[in-house]
Parts: C-alpha cells; structure tokens; sequence
C-alpha cells in the first residue's frame, strides 16, 4: 500500500469555541497499486477531543468542558450514570478515557474488592479497573496512543468509547454486590460475567 497525501482540509471548528493543540481535519487516500482497480478509501483524521465531543453530542448526552483539552458527559446506563472523562495531552499525542462508576465506596474494606477489580481486569478487551486516587470511586481507563499519527478516526474514538462503556455495563452489578451486597459470592461470579465482549454505549 502507498499513502498519497491528497489535501489538507479547514481546520474543524471548535465544539466549546476553543481547544488549542488541535490537529485539524486530514485527507488521506489510500491507493492499492498492485492490481489493475486500485481501491481508494478516504481516511480522515481529526483531533481526538473533537471527535469524541461529537460523537458524545450525537447521544445527546450532557456534556461540560473541563479545560482547554478535556471534558466531561454524563451518561446513562442499566445500573445506573457513569461520568466519562476525556483528556487529550497534546505533547505526548495521548488521548485517555475513563469511565467512573455510579458507585461510591465508603466505610469498606477495599481488600476483596481489589480482588475482585483484578479479576475483573483478566476478562477486559481493553483498559483497567482501579480504585481513585482517594479510593472512593471505581474507574475505567484507557490510554490510545497516537504519536505520529496525525490525529483520530471517528471510528476509533467511537469504538473506544462504546466499549468502555459497554464493560462498564458488564462490570457495574458485580461492582455493585461487592460494596453493597455480598462480597463471597460476588468473587466467585467474576471470571463468568466479564467475557471479552465489545461494548455498547
């Protein structure tokens, strides 16, 4: 395959008025020489946060910019709101998500449900669980690196986003029977409920 770089398109306007550090809107056609009908596909990347934010608008989902490079939705789910948090570090070229849980933990021993979290994790198709940094909510986070990349398809910030919230979904009773309920049987459901699994925003 031969990348030929065909144009580069106007700048994408900003959903919340201003987001420096973006990288643009780029065309790209892909171009097959080694047959005689060369396919030709468009690939068009954008700055991650931008494609994220559309893509969260188009759920119509609550939304709220955090800072010039990060925001915040509220989303509904089965088993109750997660808050999903998108960052975009413009030097490193890292776009993070995460998705926190409707779940507060308080006045538990957070022993077994680290157990559980670890076992949770061995069944993921992307991303971890862990604790907050104070230990009170449980969170979802993944890390796409794209140094050099140019930029983002929607089809990858969607698909991120959708299954990290679809394994929120999965997750969330089992989270929930942990803090809440009855932490033995919880334990031993783990390995059976989290089976990769693409999810579903």
């Amino acid at each position: 395959m031969i990348f030929v770089m065909v144009g580069c398109l106007t700048a994408l306007g900003r959903l919340f008025g201003c987001c420096p550090g973006a990288t643009g809107k780029l065309s790209m056609t892909m171009r097959n020489h080694n047959n005689d009908k060369p396919g030709i596909r468009d690939i068009i990347l954008g700055d991650p946060l931008e494609v994220a934010s559309r893509f969260v608008v188009a759920q119509d989902w609550f939304v709220k910019q955090s800072s010039a490079h990060s925001f915040i939705a509220d989303v509904p789910g089965r088993w109750g709101h997660y808050q999903l948090v998108a960052d975009w570090e413009t030097d490193a070229e890292i776009f993070s998500a995460e998705a926190r849980l409707d779940v507060l933990v308080e006045g538990i021993d957070t022993t077994d449900l680290l157990r559980l979290i670890a076992e949770l994790n061995k069944g993921l198709y992307f991303g971890h669980f862990q604790l907050s940094e104070d230990n009170r909510q449980i969170i979802l986070r993944h890390r796409l690196l794209l140094r050099g990349a140019g930029g983002a398809t929607a089809e990858q910030i969607e698909d991120m986003i959708d299954i990290l919230l679809g394994q929120c979904e999965q997750a969330a009773p089992l989270l929930c029977q942990m803090v809440y309920g009855n932490p033995e049987q919880t334990a031993a459901a783990a390995q059976l409920v989290m089976t990769p699994a693409l999810g579903e925003a």
